[in-house]
């Protein structure tokens, strides 16, 4: 099962004090800025009956740290295992560490320190009913992962054809490029269509469906100055099919710039003059996927709800609308950017005679807004960091928990 969720609020987590077992208090707002009183997805905890935020460790799922021992000033741990019991018992007065005399001596977990039994992701949706994950027992849960937002870079190449190649009129200068699409389709097909609709989902846009992944742009040289073949050609290269794709530009230098158009896209040329090689490409800017775009939200809301099919509403978000935005957490610009958490949990009733453990494993993915409040939270105080033991992400780091 792969299930993915979205806040668009600052606070990201609904409160603890706004427990409802119908769900009844999460509120669907799209490109929710600080202010609101109640969030669009919370981590519900069905044996207390309450939100997770992490304001009390009753409302936090697990704990990261804890307390081994006290110990004397000094002492190291392993003199301080050594001592008797009796020697960390609370003083008569309630104090239970001398801070000057006592130390205490705090050990990173290689298990979980679990503060709940169990938690569900719900999320408020636009009309009808809330969704939610299945009910996840703690002891199920095996990694927790968060990745801060990493904006996309798109791939642009550099041709340094002024430096290779003397024009020669009549000469035939050709650009043959080669284009790779490695992510899955909703992926591109978000960037062109963003629509808030999931009606057909899984059909790609027109632009995509060509299976060509090879193409070229000539020109014939009829003045014979680096400048001008330049120019010809990049008005060659937009003006061609590969125009829909990828941008080419003057880099007013040594040749030209050929840039992808989409995120995720990988693109390789060469320029050919006669039919010889006289330049090949490099790269001038990487092809970074990223973390949190909003095509990579889109797109994964898709892709969950195309792989899964409309089954159980409590378990699969169905509705007219995704909940991915462009302006998630108030941003002022369309370019939301969010923030990933994935959960990986064993589900252990699907357990079935010669599947390994991996087929076993579910995930859910929990996006918040990149710009959002992970410590304090604006609106309520929530936390998701005191929530999920994620640590101090004040310099906002990937962080994962894997047991």
């Amino acid at each position: 099962m792969n299930q993915v969720f979205v806040s668009n609020h600052s606070a990201c987590l609904q409160a603890s004090d706004e427990s409802a077992a119908d769900f009844s208090t999460l509120v669907h707002t799209v490109g929710a800025s600080a202010g609101h009183a109640a969030c669009m997805v919370g981590l519900y905890c069905p044996s207390i009956g309450n939100f997770l935020d992490g304001k009390t460790a009753s409302v936090g799922l697990l704990n990261n740290l804890s307390i081994a021992a006290i110990g004397e000033a000094g002492k190291t741990f392993a003199d301080v295992v050594t001592q008797a019991a009796a020697a960390f018992v609370n003083d008569t007065d309630g104090i239970a560490i001398d801070t000057a005399a006592d130390e205490a001596i705090n050990v990173k977990l290689t298990s979980p320190q679990f503060l709940n039994h169990d938690f569900q992701i719900v999320q408020a949706m636009k009309t009808g009913n809330p969704v939610a994950s299945p009910i996840i027992h703690s002891s199920q849960l095996k990694s927790l992962t968060y990745s801060p937002n990493v904006p996309p870079v798109k791939h642009k190449l550099a041709l340094a054809l002024d430096a290779a190649y003397t024009p020669v009129l009549k000469d035939e200068v050709t650009l043959v490029l080669n284009v790779r699409w490695p992510q899955g389709i909703a992926f591109y097909e978000s960037q062109i269509n963003a629509s808030t609709s999931i009606a057909g989902v899984g059909q790609a846009a027109a632009a995509f469906d060509n299976p060509q992944r090879i193409y070229k742009a000539s020109i014939t040289v009829d003045t014979a100055n680096d400048n001008a073949v330049s120019t010809a050609l990049v008005t060659a290269i937009n003006a061609s099919s590969m125009g829909d794709i990828v941008t080419a530009t003057d880099n007013s230098t040594t040749g030209i710039f050929v840039e992808a158009d989409f995120f995720g896209v990988i693109i390789d040329a060469a320029i050919v003059v006669g039919g010889t090689k006289v330049v090949g490409s490099t790269n001038n800017a990487a092809m970074t996927i990223g973390v949190g775009s909003f095509a990579e939200v889109v797109s994964a809301e898709k892709a969950a709800l195309y792989s899964q099919g409309v089954m159980n509403r409590m378990y699969f978000p169905t509705g007219e609308a995704i909940n991915a935005s462009t302006t998630a957490g108030g941003a002022s610009t369309e370019t939301a950017t969010y923030d990933r958490i994935v959960f990986e949990y064993e589900n252990r009733a699907s357990k079935m005679p010669g599947f390994n453990g991996g087929g076993n494993m579910s995930t859910a993915t929990l996006y918040i807004p990149a710009n959002s409040d992970l410590t304090t939270g604006e609106d309520t105080g929530a936390s998701v960091v005191a929530a999920l033991a994620l640590g101090d992400q004040g310099t906002k780091v990937e962080v994962q928990h894997r047991w």
